[in-house]
């Protein structure tokens, strides 16, 4: 069994820990220890999806307070104490590895990329945490392997004002939770047949978003389970199931959905394909894991929308209709915050160009309330409960604040976050007399070096700054 395999490692990786303890600083023995036991488990993760992990996989764990492991077969970051043969530890705060819960792509020498997972003081939570360093780590290997689709993963807001909409994307959902507990063809062909007529009829630019979320996020999400928890991956499917709010007024929730839709679909492409089936292969090329689990559970179009009738009438679509009309939960939208938060904080910064490429170093968690696009590249987060973005030496560490993210013109240099506050962040009057910016308010801060310009439009109520 699985779960017996990765248990074994944790054995056998103790005494290697317990060897270094006299030598490790204190700080490092839980990164040290969670490290080797995630390296350890290197051919389980190859198995899962080849090609995306291997034994020279380079990786990061840190705490909260800074300190950090690297383990690399390579060069490795300059500044570290050796703790074992490809372990490397460092005390002091690694360069923009901020004390967010997680980094992708973080650069090593020799252009080289390592997935960073913050680590907390609660073991128990520490496959919690392995799945999320995996499913981050996946989406690093999608940015090399998956070919683009040449989409924007943008759904316009207003498709969820339709009443059925949303009933019917509460029905494929409920439908989905019941494929993924009866494991039964019936189900499974019934909860297909909806996401066609979906797809062809009811809302397909609704289907199209599902599809594309489900094949960027439900694959990653299926990989960082499937090799963190073992044979016990289908519990912590259960667990979103059950745990998920299925309200659909935003399309946050429509995309917190696919996590566990896309992830379903490719379990279930995994049990019913042919042994010599390369399905991951036709992911990568392009195709949706709900295209790929159409074809193997060939379902055709013709069928799917001759049988809808049918199910609907099973299901009792008229009460997921019902709901739809009568349950709303609390959205927050830009304009509450405008009304609520008098004081705003324009931020426009100039991206600098390397090798052909535009730098943007950002990182947000949405915490309970999410974020939402409002347009293509424009993502607005009613009570960020992070968001950072790091370059050169500007930092700016908002929390707990609403924010909005115009990088509409990223390719044109150039990005402006806008930040709301119940109370003063600055004044002007405090703004003329620095030379290096420094602006804090709550657990937020902005700074950046001389040669910052403030706009002599701002007033005290609505600041505009460029670096």
């Amino acid at each position: 069994m699985l779960t017996h395999f990765l248990l074994a490692l944790v054995l056998a990786t103790t005494s290697a820990a317990e060897h270094h303890n006299s030598e490790v600083p204190a700080a490092s023995q839980k990164l040290l220890a969670f490290a080797i036991e995630t390296q350890q488990s290197h051919a389980h993760f190859a198995a899962v999806w080849p090609g995306f992990w291997s034994e020279n996989t380079p990786f990061i764990t840190y705490s909260l307070d800074g300190q950090a492991v690297l383990f690399t077969t390579e060069e490795p970051i300059a500044g570290y104490e050796q703790l074992a043969d490809n372990y490397y530890y460092y005390a002091e705060r690694l360069p923009n590895l901020t004390d967010s819960s997680f980094h992708i792509q973080y650069s090593l020498p020799n252009d080289k990329n390592a997935t960073a997972i913050r680590l907390s003081d609660d073991k128990a939570a520490h496959a919690d945490h392995r799945e999320t360093l995996l499913h981050e780590a996946f989406h690093g290997y999608q940015r090399d392997a998956f070919a683009d689709r040449g989409r924007n993963e943008f759904l316009d807001p207003n498709f969820l004002d339709e009443t059925s909409h949303r009933a019917m994307l509460a029905l494929q959902f409920a439908l989905a939770q019941q494929a993924h507990s009866s494991r039964d063809l019936e189900d499974i062909r019934a909860w297909l047949s909806v996401r066609v007529a979906l797809n062809e009829v009811i809302a397909p630019e609704i289907a199209d978003y599902l599809g594309d979320i489900e094949r960027t996020e439900g694959t990653a999400h299926w990989v960082g389970i499937r090799s963190s928890f073992a044979e016990d991956y289908r519990n912590s499917m259960d667990d979103f199931f059950e745990n998920f709010a299925p309200h659909f007024e935003t399309t946050h929730a429509v995309r917190t959905s696919a996590y566990i839709t896309g992830a379903l679909f490719i379990d279930l492409v995994n049990d019913y394909s042919a042994e010599n089936t390369d399905w991951r292969q036709t992911i990568e090329q392009g195709a949706t894991p709900f295209e790929l689990a159409v074809q193997t559970f060939a379902i055709s179009t013709e069928d799917a929308l001759g049988n809808i009738n049918e199910i609907l009438s099973q299901a009792n679509f008229s009460e997921y209709m019902t709901r739809a009309q009568t349950s709303q939960t609390e959205v927050i939208t830009l304009a509450d915050i405008e009304a609520s938060h008098p004081y705003r904080l324009d931020i426009t910064i100039n991206l600098p160009m390397t090798d052909g490429d535009i730098e943007l170093p950002m990182f947000f968690s949405g915490g309970d309330k999410g974020f939402h696009q409002l347009a293509v590249n424009l993502i607005f987060l009613p009570h960020a409960e992070t968001f950072q973005l790091t370059l050169g030496n500007i930092a700016i560490d908002v929390r707990n604040a609403p924010v909005l993210a115009d990088i509409r013109s990223a390719l044109a240099n150039e990005v402006t976050m806008s930040i709301w506050s119940q109370s003063p962040m600055t004044t002007m009057e405090d703004l003329r007399k620095m030379q290096d910016l420094e602006i804090r308010f709550g657990q937020s801060i902005i700074q950046s070096p001389a040669g910052w310009k403030l706009d002599p439009t701002s007033t005290n109520e609505h600041l505009q700054i460029a670096l």
